[in-house]
């Protein structure tokens, strides 16, 4: 089965506009096709965001969907030995940290910002 990393991004999009890739993960999970995953940050930014008042039963329900992975010392580690001595100018820490996670998990990466990812060597993304 397929394991897919969602980006904070596209819960956002469907919180906001009701647009983007969130309904046909949701709908692909339920038909037992894929497993969608959360890195702990992007909880952690779907809560520190203003909206997240206004949607806080939406962004519930949709991290109790996906199986939170947390940023523990072993995905630290092997997030640390992949930075080591490369530099990824144009990519932000939240976003390395959840490309990191993708690669960790062997997921595919659910996102509307693949440039944020760009140079994370082997980062899959996924396209429904």
């Amino acid at each position: 089965m397929t394991k897919v990393l969602v980006d904070t991004d596209v819960i956002i999009d469907y919180l906001r506009i009701n647009r983007g890739p969130m309904a046909q993960l949701v709908l692909i999970q339920s038909n037992g096709e894929i497993e969608m995953h959360l890195a702990s940050i992007s909880v952690m930014e779907l809560y520190a965001g203003l909206s997240s008042i206004k949607f806080a039963e939406k962004i519930e329900l949709l991290v109790n969907l996906c199986t939170v992975v947390p940023f523990d010392a072993t995905v630290a580690r092997f997030a640390g030995k992949l930075k080591r001595d490369k530099k990824f100018p144009t990519v932000p820490v939240t976003d390395y940290l959840v490309g990191s996670t993708a690669l960790w998990l062997k997921a595919e990466l659910a996102t509307g910002n693949k440039k944020h990812f760009a140079g994370i060597p082997g980062l899959k993304f996924f396209n429904p």
